[in-house]
């Protein structure tokens, strides 16, 4: 459902991957929590154990997977339903990963049906490898993308003025000249919304549903892009000193342009790319695979480390309304579906689902858990 090339840009892209921890060499073979000069920091200079990653008692790990003979969390899976359901949307979509991990999605439904105890792994053939995370430490990098919901109009009226495109069939233009009126007249507005920010939004998270006031909510699909290189807003804001790097989310981009409305279309003009869309009767968000997404069961991957369809068991750190990580983790059972622009390595992109929370919760997500692989 988003583009990187031809789908959409996730979350962290917005954010202009403030959130990504720097790399590091060479590691020692044990990181003490309690000396905090040896934890490896954040790209701002943050202790990632704030954020959930975990250091005590751990060794360094130098592949990229590595087999382990049980999973080191004795905590229930809290989402055995929704993961079912998303691996039936994966068996009536796609018979090629379907074909591709038959034998696996076999056995593991057979797990979770019979109560998905992690103790049980192994009786059921299932083999888990824990993966080695951005520090060597197995702690993965996770944030967060959703379905926003766009208020809009058919038709410019009132506070209806900023139009949402169908692809044209030259598409060449920059984000400026589209402001421009590049596009106007030719009958591709699919909606005016009310709010230029909102629209750029929905291009990053590239689908979403539009409110055209009638009490029903129509779905809008991911189409093309115009051929421009992406550029953070993110990233731009905190280059011009506008908000602080450790500030940077989705909620402070929205405050700051609603703090300075004659600024934004400047700002957002300084981004070229731009996102087409078109109408989808079905509803149906999809990822990269062309699966239908169920929330929290379903995540974006760095297809050359995790390759699309494949289950995994993610350790998800719990945050507050603010983004404060509580101190525990829960265990969701995932699907690897969708891909995007700044989801590399050692970090997964988590669909949170439909609307304002499920984008609240995406936008203060930049928080470490670990991850094991299921084959």
């Amino acid at each position: 459902m988003k583009f990187r090339q031809n789908l959409a840009v996730k979350m962290l892209s917005v954010m202009a991957a403030v959130s990504v921890l720097a790399s590091c060499g060479s590691a020692p073979s044990k990181v003490s929590s309690k000396n905090n000069s040896s934890v490896p920091r954040t790209a701002t200079g943050d202790d990632p154990q704030k954020f959930g990653a975990k250091y005590s008692g751990r060794s360094y790990q130098q592949s990229i997977l590595s087999p382990v003979a049980s999973v080191d969390n004795r905590s229930a899976v809290v989402n055995q339903g929704d993961f079912l359901t998303q691996l039936s949307n994966v068996r009536g979509y796609s018979n090629s990963i379907t074909n591709r991990f038959a034998a696996n999605y076999g056995k593991i439904t057979n797990w979770v049906l019979a109560g998905a105890n992690v103790n049980e792994l192994a009786q059921y053939g299932i083999n888990p490898q824990i993966m080695k995370g951005f520090d060597g430490y197995q702690n993965v990098l996770m944030t967060g993308y959703y379905s926003p919901v766009i208020h809009a109009r058919r038709t410019a009226q009132g506070k209806y003025q900023y139009p949402i495109y169908a692809m044209p069939s030259y598409k060449r233009y920059s984000r400026a000249e589209i402001y421009n009126g590049a596009l106007a007249g030719k009958g591709l507005e699919l909606a005016y919304s009310d709010s230029m920010m909102d629209n750029f939004l929905l291009g990053v998270q590239g689908s979403g549903y539009v409110d055209y006031g009638d009490g029903n909510l129509n779905y809008l699909a991911y189409a093309g892009q115009n051929g421009y290189k992406y550029q953070a807003v993110g990233r731009l804001l905190v280059e011009d000193g506008e908000i602080p790097k450790e500030k940077m989310s989705i909620q402070a981009i929205r405050e700051w342009g609603k703090a300075n409305p004659s600024r934004v279309r400047e700002l957002l003009e300084r981004n070229p790319s731009y996102v087409f869309f078109k109408n989808d009767p079905t509803g149906e968000v999809k990822g990269s695979a062309g699966v239908p997404l169920v929330p929290m069961a379903a995540v974006a991957s760095d297809r050359n480390v995790i390759p699309s369809g494949t289950v995994l068991l993610v350790e998800v750190p719990d945050i507050d309304n603010n983004g404060n990580w509580t101190g525990s983790h829960k265990l969701h059972l995932m699907v690897a579906l969708d891909v995007g622009g700044a989801v590399n390595g050692h970090h997964f992109d988590l669909y949170r689902g439909i609307g304002d929370q499920a984008g609240h919760i995406a936008g203060l997500s930049k928080h470490y858990g670990r991850v094991w692989v299921l084959q």
